[in-house]
């Protein structure tokens, strides 16, 4: 029986209506899932709907968060409280089904941030204040490499008010959740404060205390030798303790913090100890492209001669992701 071109047209529609709805299918219910990405992160939220290409989650600071599968690593099912834990499931697969696993690549991101700024103002005495800072992610499997740079140089009627530098490399090696070991390293100086070179280096040990959708929190404890060449030719080299702990936090779709800090006691007289503390508000104009507020604390109770203890900066500036 030949059919009438009407109803050729009318097969081909109905065609693809259904494999549209086999491509994009939503979740029959309500169903929460935990996917761990390739950079080692962990979000959970309800399932909406899926396909090859991406899949969707509601949480409870975003009502649809879009993530690409080529970056989810695997998927793990809540279960119910009375049900034992159902395993992970590779993405595409549906749990209780018999779907071959997906191979997944080797884990790997590579990311970084840049952030410029700059405080002028030209009157009866002029001033020129510029600061910027670095980041970039390396991480492969289980290993993580964090680089740090910071600078600021700054003059106020001619005369110097800031000239520094700082740069951090820190290694952290995931043991299996929720404990990590970590491996620090940093170098630097500050013409103002009187320090000609500083270095640092020291192992440790870090906890996945809380991992949230949108909050994250690593304490950290372990052990850190310091060296100071001074601008009066005196050298410093002491062994602390060094207790920090580090914040992610994204209080909306728009606003994100990140806060760090670290509490160096000596190792032979603990009331002497040095602190450092940073944290960034971000507001984010797109979606690589941000507006930045640093706030830094540094703490000596022995500064070199004729320099205060403490040492406190706020700093604006425009952020590149990539």
């Amino acid at each position: 029986m030949r059919l009438k071109p009407a109803n050729h047209k009318l097969i081909i529609c109905a065609g693809a209506l259904f494999s549209l709805a086999l491509l994009s299918r939503p979740v029959r219910s309500a169903e929460t899932v935990t996917f761990v990405l390739r950079n080692g992160d962990r979000i959970t939220g309800t399932l909406t709907s899926e396909n090859t290409n991406r899949v969707v989650l509601s949480t409870p600071w975003i009502k649809e968060l879009t993530i690409p599968t080529g970056q989810i690593s695997k998927r793990e099912h809540i279960a119910a409280a009375e049900k034992p834990p159902a395993p992970a499931v590779a993405v595409g697969a549906t749990a209780g089904t018999t779907s071959p696993e997906l191979k997944i690549k080797p884990a790997r991101l590579l990311a970084g941030e840049i952030n410029l700024g700059a405080d002028l103002g030209f009157s009866e005495k002029n001033r020129q204040l510029y600061s910027g800072k670095a980041k970039i992610i390396l991480a492969w499997e289980r290993l993580k490499n964090t680089f740090d740079y910071d600078f600021s140089y700054g003059r106020t009627a001619r005369i110097l008010s800031a000239n520094r530098m700082d740069g951090f490399s820190k290694t952290d090696f995931d043991l299996g959740r929720p404990f990590y070991v970590y491996s620090l390293g940093g170098a630097g100086y500050d013409e103002i404060r009187k320090i000609n070179l500083r270095y640092e280096i020291g192992p440790g040990l870090g906890y996945h205390l809380v991992q949230l959708t949108n909050l994250v929190v690593n304490p950290e404890v372990g052990v850190d030798y310091q060296a100071q060449d001074l601008a009066d030719n005196t050298t410093t080299k002491l062994f602390f303790y060094r207790f920090a702990e580090n914040v992610t936090w994204q209080l909306n779709s728009k606003l994100s913090m990140d806060e760090k800090f670290e509490f160096f006691p000596r190792v032979e007289e603990f009331e002497q100890y040095r602190f450092r503390f940073e944290t960034n508000f971000r507001y984010h104009l797109m979606a690589n492209l941000s507006l930045n507020l640093t706030v830094i604390d540094q703490y000596d109770t022995q500064p070199p001669d004729a320099v205060t203890r403490n040492d406190l900066q706020l700093r604006s500036s425009v952020g590149v992701k990539f």
